[in-house]
């Protein structure tokens, strides 16, 4: 079972540095993906777990080009939720803040505007595998 923790560091130029870490998380899986996007505003659908929000302990987005131009939606399968989200920096969500979005992540639907730069979007998720 893979144990997992995470350090989170903000650093002021020329100042102060802060730092917050997890304690130990158990999962029972974990994976990463790598997606292509294209600068042409075509929406990418990603599969990233097949349950509940319940069995997410994080789920991280990381991408080679941050931008308003490049957004993404969380989806349950059926429904999307209600706001679309701008990747412009690395993004993380933690199980405690997953509820927040208004649906079960099992998709995250991914666009690069065709005024944007064509770029590698990461997903690592953490979940357990039986509910």
């Amino acid at each position: 079972m893979p144990r997992i923790t995470f350090t989170l560091s903000v650093a002021i130029a020329g100042g102060k540095t802060v730092t917050a870490s997890s304690g130990v998380i158990e999962a029972e899986a974990t994976g990463q993906i790598d997606i292509d996007l294209t600068a042409d505003g075509t929406e990418v659908t990603v599969e990233i777990q097949p349950g509940d929000s319940s069995q997410l302990h994080v789920l991280l987005l990381s991408s080679t080009y941050y931008s308003p131009d490049l957004t993404y939606i969380f989806n349950d399968g059926t429904t999307d939720a209600d706001d679309t989200l701008t990747l412009d920096g690395p993004q993380m969500f933690s199980a405690g803040n997953l509820s927040a979005i208004g649906v079960s992540p099992r998709r995250i639907k991914l666009t690069m505007a065709a005024t944007g730069e064509n770029a590698t979007v990461s997903i690592f998720i953490a979940r357990d595998a039986t509910p």
